[in-house]
């Protein structure tokens, strides 16, 4: 290792901890606080027309409404998702996949109010995608073709 690169990195260290014992330890991060809003349990089932007796993956996201960020789960088509979550009102999408041919089977959203302290149930039905639908959802590429075959 170059010995002026050794003092740098040296002379850097000394200068933070000499920082630290004069000003004193850094104050502790703030952590969020808990939710005004007590938690409820979302009860969450896709449904989808399908001959195909496989068990086939659904990618679902719940967003907070007014957020724009969500949260993506999986599960199996039929099958039902319990997620925890605080007390409001959320939008729930779904995206059936076909993962041997690579295809979306569908698409589907809802919105539903999660009950505090309660179990709330909501059935996103979902229907067979077409391509304007497709890239209205901004699911393309970026240079502009659908993300996937339908």
């Amino acid at each position: 290792m170059d010995p002026h690169l050794s003092w740098l990195a040296a002379s850097n260290l000394v200068d933070r901890l000499v920082d630290r014992a004069l000003d004193g330890s850094p104050p502790p991060p703030k952590w969020p606080h808990p939710p005004k809003t007590a938690a409820g349990t979302v009860e969450i089932t896709v449904r989808h027309h399908s001959t195909v007796k496989v068990r086939t993956p659904v990618v679902l996201t719940l967003q907070e409404e007014g957020s724009r960020t969500g949260t993506a789960f999986s599960l199996v088509l039929g099958h039902t998702a319990r997620i925890a979550v605080p007390g409001g009102r959320y939008f729930g999408a779904a995206m059936v996949v076909d993962p041997a041919r690579r295809t979306l089977q569908g698409i589907g959203w809802s919105r539903l109010t999660v009950k505090p302290r309660g179990t709330s149930p909501c059935l996103i039905p979902a229907t067979r995608p077409s391509a304007p639908v497709i890239l209205q959802l901004g699911l393309r590429k970026p240079d502009g073709t659908p993300l996937f075959r339908l």
